[in-house]
C-alpha cells in the first residue's frame, strides 16, 4: 500500500446534497433458502405473527428514538426501503402502519422512492394493491429462477408458474415500477436453462432487474452439501459465461447496465441502492441494520430477540458504533462507487474527504491502470465493463 497522509474525517455532511435513506429491516421470512446466510428466520420458528407484531412495536420506537434525536431531527428522508427475509410474509395493513409512522416522524421529499421487497407466494395483487395504496411505488420481486429444478436447489418454497403469477399480480396491481432478482450459476444450471431465464426475464418487461451470481457461504445448507459431495460447487468458467450472457444480452433488450449486477431501464436505476454506491447517508432500523450519519458508521444487534428487548427499555439496540478517518472514507467511497458504470469523479471524493484518491492510493491506481482493471479518463475513475467480472481485484485494493 501507498503511504497515506494524515488528515480529519470528512466533515461534509450528506444533508447538504439532499435527504438521507431510509432501510428499514424485517428480518422474518417462509423458510431459509439453503444459500441464504442473511440476518432472516422462518416466521413460524420465530414465534409466528405474534413475535412479529412484537417485533413492528420495538421497530416504531426505534424509529421514534431516531427520528427525535439530534442526528435525525430535521432529516428528510428520499428513499425508504423496506427488505428482509420477506416483508410480505406479514399482513399489509402491519406493513400499511409501519409506512404511516415512517412519514408521521420523518418529512418525505416529493417523489421518495419507497420500495418493498417481496417473493411469490407472499405477493397476492390484493397485498401488493394495499402496498400502493399505502405509499410504496417500487416492488423488488425475488424470482431467482424460472426452473423448478434449479428453484428446488436453490430451497426455494415457489415454483416458476407461482413466479409468472407474482409477476402478473404486481402488474394487475396497479404496480408501475418492477425490479425482478435473478440468480446465476447455480449448481446444476445449465447456460442454456440461464438465457431462458433472461429471456422470461426480458418478456415480463420490468423496469429493473438485477443478476446476482451465487456466493456459496459457509455454514449454509448449500454449502454443507456440496462439501459433503452431494452437490457440485458452481464452475466459474460457467459463471463468467452466464455472467457475459447478462452482461451482452440486457442492454440489447433496453436495460442499462449501470451497476454489476443490476441493469434498469433509462432513469429507472434503483436510487436507494445507487445511495449505498455513492457513499451517501442513511439511517437503518431493525435488527442487524446498519446506518452512516455524520462521518459515523454502525449497526444495530443483529439477533431479533434481544433487538426488541433493549427497545423494549427504551435502549437503541447499537452493536457497534465507528468513526471513519478520512482516509478510510476515500478507499470506501472508491470501492462503492468503482462498482458503478460511471465510476468516481475525483474531484467529488477530493472534495467529500479532504484527500485525494492518488494522495491514498496512489501506487494502486496506477498499477491497476496498467493491468488494465481501471481506466483514469476525464477526472474519474472507472472499471471497464468487460473487467467487471474480476472487479473484486481492483475493489479490494481500496479496502483497509
Amino acid at each position: 500500500m501507498s503511504r497515506r497522509r494524515r488528515s480529519s474525517p470528512c466533515s461534509r455532511s450528506q444533508t447538504e446534497a439532499g435527504g438521507i435513506g431510509l432501510y428499514v429491516h424485517i428480518p422474518f421470512c417462509l423458510s431459509k433458502c439453503a444459500y441464504c446466510d442473511f440476518a432472516s428466520v422462518p416466521l413460524e420458528s420465530a414465534g409466528g405473527l405474534e413475535t412479529a407484531r412484537r417485533y413492528l412495536d420495538a421497530l416504531k420506537v426505534e424509529l421514534d428514538l431516531r427520528a427525535a434525536s439530534g442526528e435525525f431531527l430535521d432529516a428528510q428522508v428520499d428513499t425508504v426501503y423496506v427488505g428482509g427475509g420477506t416483508p410480505t410474509v406479514l399482513p399489509a395493513e402491519w406493513l400499511a402502519d409501519l409506512l404511516a409512522r415512517i412519514g408521521q416522524r420523518f418529512a418525505l421529499v416529493e417523489g421518495a422512492e419507497v420500495t418493498v421487497e417481496a417473493n411469490p407466494g407472499t405477493a397476492s395483487a390484493q397485498k401488493v394493491g394495499a402496498l400502493l395504496a399505502a405509499g410504496v411505488n417500487r416492488i423488488s420481486l425475488g424470482i431467482q429462477s424460472f426452473s423448478d429444478p434449479t428453484l428446488r436447489t436453490l430451497g426455494r418454497l415457489h415454483t416458476a408458474a407461482q413466479a409468472e403469477e407474482a409477476i402478473a399480480a404486481a402488474r394487475a396491481a396497479g404496480c408501475v415500477n418492477l425490479s425482478l432478482d435473478l440468480i446465476y450459476a447455480v449448481p446444476g444450471q445449465s447456460l442454456a436453462e440461464w438465457e431462458a431465464a433472461l429471456a422470461r426475464a426480458v418478456a415480463a418487461s420490468p423496469e429493473h432487474i438485477s443478476a446476482y451470481g451465487l456466493s456459496v457461504e459457509a455454514g449454509t445448507p448449500l454449502a454443507e452439501a456440496i462439501g459433503e459431495g452431494g452437490i457440485a460447487a458452481p464452475d466459474e468458467d460457467e459463471y463468467a459465461r452466464m455472467y457475459d450472457a447478462a452482461r451482452r444480452g440486457l442492454p440489447q433488450a433496453g436495460y442499462r447496465h449501470y451497476e454489476i449486477s443490476n441493469f434498469a431501464r433509462e432513469g429507472l436505476e434503483c436510487r436507494h441502492n445507487r445511495r449505498y454506491w455513492a457513499d451517501d447517508e442513511y439511517l437503518g432500523l431493525g435488527a442487524s441494520a446498519h446506518s452512516y450519519r455524520g462521518g459515523i458508521r454502525w449497526n444495530n444487534l443483529g439477533d431479533p430477540g434481544v433487538y426488541m428487548v433493549w427497545l423494549e427499555r427504551g435502549v437503541l439496540p447499537v452493536a457497534r458504533a465507528e468513526r471513519l478517518s478520512a482516509e478510510e472514507r476515500v478507499g470506501e467511497m472508491l470501492m462503492l462507487g468503482l462498482r458503478r458504470a460511471e465510476g468516481v469523479a475525483e474531484s467529488e471524493v477530493e472534495a467529500r474527504c479532504g484527500l485525494a484518491p492518488r494522495a491514498v492510493f496512489g501506487r494502486e491506481i496506477e498499477e491497476l491502470c496498467d493491468r488494465g482493471l481501471l481506466i483514469a479518463a476525464d477526472g474519474a475513475l472507472r472499471i471497464p465493463p468487460e473487467r467487471w467480472l474480476v472487479s473484486n481485484e481492483a475493489l479490494a485494493q481500496f479496502v483497509g
